[in-house]
């Protein structure tokens, strides 16, 4: 089983992996000060072809379905970006989303914006990954956002439903904010995480 987090680029651009790694490091470096949780963290970038070959250091996220980029945390388990070009029944899925989605109604043009852009990445963590990977994946997914303008979505528990779509840099504000979280799974599972993290 896994989770993720869904991109919506609103530019055409594909943003350099070092620029991913310094934003998303920063937001989760300083999200562990505040937890009081002392932990060194060195993230490295990979793309992965359909045939397991191994592209080390990146210039930029995949661009294409046949591969994906792989973010490794001290070498201990990795988040996975994956590339997806836009196809009816995403375009079908947004009509849906809003008619009823108040906060898809307010970003309808960055989503129209999306839709021309014609793709779009997920970010996802796999079961039995460390706990410092699910805590830091969606930093890596707000990360992707900022950089291209973008918005998130994820309606696979990996974060609270009623959040999305939410625009990057609001997403920040939101991200491991407990005390935010309607979601009893989602709070439970990351108040699980800090303990084991805080504990290590």
């Amino acid at each position: 089983m896994s989770t993720s987090f869904q991109i919506f680029p609103t530019r055409k651009n594909k943003p350099a992996c070092d620029e991913i790694i310094k934003y998303s490091m920063n937001l989760f470096c300083r999200f562990l000060q505040k937890e009081k949780i002392s932990c060194d963290i060195e993230i490295t970038a990979s793309e992965v072809s359909c045939e397991d070959k191994v592209y080390n250091s990146p210039e930029s996220l995949v661009s294409n379905e046949d591969n994906y980029t792989a973010f490794t945390l001290n070498n201990e388990g990795d988040a996975y970006v994956f590339y997806h070009k836009i196809d009816d029944i995403d375009k079908d899925f947004w009509d849906e989303e809003l008619k009823e989605n108040k906060k898809a109604k307010s970003l309808k043009e960055k989503i129209d914006d999306n839709l021309e852009t014609g793709y779009y990445w997920s970010v996802k963590r796999t079961a039995g990954q460390p706990v410092i990977v699910s805590l830091y994946y969606g930093y890596l997914a707000i990360a992707i956002a900022v950089l291209t303008d973008g918005i998130i979505y994820s309606d696979d528990g990996a974060w609270d439903y009623s959040s999305f779509p939410i625009e990057g840099i609001a997403f920040e504000n939101e991200y491991l904010n407990i005390e935010k979280l309607s979601d009893t799974t989602v709070k439970e599972s990351v108040e699980n995480w800090l303990d084991i993290l805080k504990k290590m």
